[in-house]
């Protein structure tokens, strides 16, 4: 079995001791992988549904105890639909990812985004570093020169298909201090809407952010990224959640980005929440599985 096929099957328990996944935020995700930074607060029980006050740090805290997820691996299929003139020659309609994310003993968080397939798109595998003062450093192999491809701060939308490496890491909410906006409801079910301003000295290239928050288990189904202008940039909205190994788990989402005229469609092929062996997380396996 190459070093590839190793990396990319989260099945194969002969190369993994599993404990993992979270996406994904992506999309992981992308709004959601969440991350607290201290393993210990995980002993927190997060309150019955249904008896949270109207405050909003009482909603964020059991938003945030309920994202507190072990380490975890999660394959996924993402739909890039283009709108326009956006579009991005050659990019492939449909790719598929193994996000492997896996928390440090000094409350940080490493990641690593693995493209599956097509093969092609191996360049665009990452390596993402989030120190517990949330410095991020993401890491890319230059096959052609042989070197790597360093990017810090959570600006950059070079990460993936225009996200930013603050979206990948699923919006980073504790940059911000927030307010309760409301109650309404998604569908059939009931969220709170709170708003969030960006904390002074905090990096972001949202000033803003507003999540939806469900009463019934204080998971995230949608929110929304405003620009400098106070214009929508991003919006994720999701459509199916559900338990895998106890674990509320984003099955199906969608991240609308405007700017840049693309619609993302992420759908969770496998989840598991185990541990991740800490030699994913290294730049010799990075060149390995980006070498095609």
């Amino acid at each position: 079995m190459t070093d590839r096929q190793a990396a990319g099957d989260i099945r194969s328990p002969q190369h993994f001791s599993w404990r993992f996944v979270q996406a994904i935020i992506i999309t992981t995700f992308l709004l959601g992988i969440l991350a607290c930074r201290n393993s210990e607060t995980r002993e927190e029980t997060t309150p019955a549904p249904g008896s949270v006050s109207t405050d909003a740090s009482e909603v964020v805290s059991r938003y945030l105890a309920q994202e507190r997820k072990p380490d975890s691996a999660v394959r996924m299929r993402v739909k890039i639909i283009d709108s326009g003139t956006a579009a991005v020659t050659g990019a492939p309609s449909d790719v598929e990812l193994a996000l492997y994310s896996k928390r440090t003993g000094d409350g940080g968080r490493l990641m690593f985004v693995q493209f599956v397939s097509p093969p092609q798109e191996r360049d665009r595998d990452s390596l993402v570093t989030i120190s517990q003062r949330d410095e991020v450093e993401g890491i890319r192999y230059v096959q052609s020169n042989d070197s790597f491809l360093t990017t810090k701060g959570v600006t950059s939308e070079d990460a993936l298909f225009g996200m930013t490496i603050q979206e990948i890491a699923d919006g980073q909410p504790e940059k911000y201090d927030f307010a309760l906006a409301g109650e309404q409801s998604v569908g059939n079910r009931p969220v709170y809407k709170i708003d969030g301003k960006l904390k002074a000295g905090a990096e972001s290239k949202f000033p803003r952010l507003v999540l939806l928050i469900a009463k019934d288990n204080y998971a995230a189904v949608g929110a929304e990224f405003y620009d400098n202008h106070n214009q929508v940039a991003r919006r994720v909205t999701v459509e199916e959640i559900k338990q895998v190994e106890g674990q509320w788990t984003r099955m199906r989402w969608t991240l609308d980005n405007a700017a840049r005229g693309k619609r993302l469609e992420f759908q969770t092929i496998e989840a598991r929440y185990q541990n991740v062996n800490d030699s994913i997380f290294t730049r010799e396996h990075l060149k390995k599985v980006a070498t095609k």
